[in-house]
């Protein structure tokens, strides 16, 4: 499997060199949209991460001919690779849930880096290529998942009641369980754990006019964690996540 992942990000680099090596012949000699190595850009999108869904901002400023600084915010979820969605089947109207799922981690990345300019959009049909790096602190929340479980009703042995308690798979019979808790439970026992992320990927971006623009990204990501977050219980939890992403976005040039 390991070997299957590796060819399978070889692949992806080599693909992206070809592409790129293909794009931008010819695609410096002229910008007649003038957008790309004089204007600051910001921009907003979303992302799909094989650590889950998130959001981006990026803000770039040009620093010198084709190179720009940039300061990038990233708020995704990171994710262990051994989760599973199951559900109880011994109980009616039950719903699914992460087995042994114990806390659930949210990473702000606050990303300071740099942005060149392969090939600029030399016409409102053009596409313009740039790659990025950037690396800062980040501001990981973990938050404790809560479920909803069935148990004894103490005013009534002989009924059921479901309430929501923090998962402990040792302590809770799996049997019992009806489902994830509302997400909102527990936020206020939510701790921070400091660590450190970097970006680096490529861009692809296209627009009719000079002023607004839309883009792919095509990237990866890396977040080192001091203390590695408790994610899966009875299971060796990681320091170190790493994963691919694809971002759409809209920008617009000041």
């Amino acid at each position: 499997m390991f070997e299957l992942r590796y060819k399978g990000k070889v692949s992806l680099v080599f693909f992206l060199m070809q592409l790129f090596s293909m794009t931008t012949q010819g695609a410096f000699a002229q910008n007649p949209l003038n957008e790309i190595y004089s204007d600051v850009t910001d921009k907003f999108g979303i992302k799909i991460a094989t650590n889950g869904l998130g959001f981006n901002y990026r803000h770039i400023e040009p620093f010198k001919n084709k190179l720009c600084q940039s300061i990038d915010v990233d708020f995704t979820s990171l994710k262990h690779p051994v989760e599973k969605d199951i559900i109880n089947t011994r109980l009616a109207a039950t719903r699914p849930y992460i087995y042994n799922k114990v806390n659930r981690v949210y990473s702000l990345r606050a990303l300071l880096g740099g942005q060149y300019v392969f090939a600029g959009r030399t016409s409102k049909n053009s596409v313009g290529i740039s790659g990025f790096a950037g690396i800062g602190p980040s501001f990981n929340f973990v938050k404790p998942v809560f479920l909803d479980v069935q148990t004894v009703d103490p005013n009534n042995p002989n009924a059921y009641i479901v309430v929501s308690k923090r998962y402990e798979p040792e302590v809770i019979n799996p049997t019992h369980i009806v489902g994830n808790s509302s997400y909102f439970t527990g936020m206020g026992q939510t701790s921070i754990n400091f660590g450190m992320a970097m970006k680096v990927g490529m861009e692809f971006n296209w627009g009719s006019y000079s002023s607004e623009y839309k883009s792919i990204e095509l990237g990866v990501t890396v977040d080192y964690l001091p203390v590695a977050p408790t994610i899966i219980f009875n299971k060796k939890n990681k320091a170190v996540f790493s994963g691919f992403y694809i971002s759409f976005a809209i920008g617009r040039n000041k």
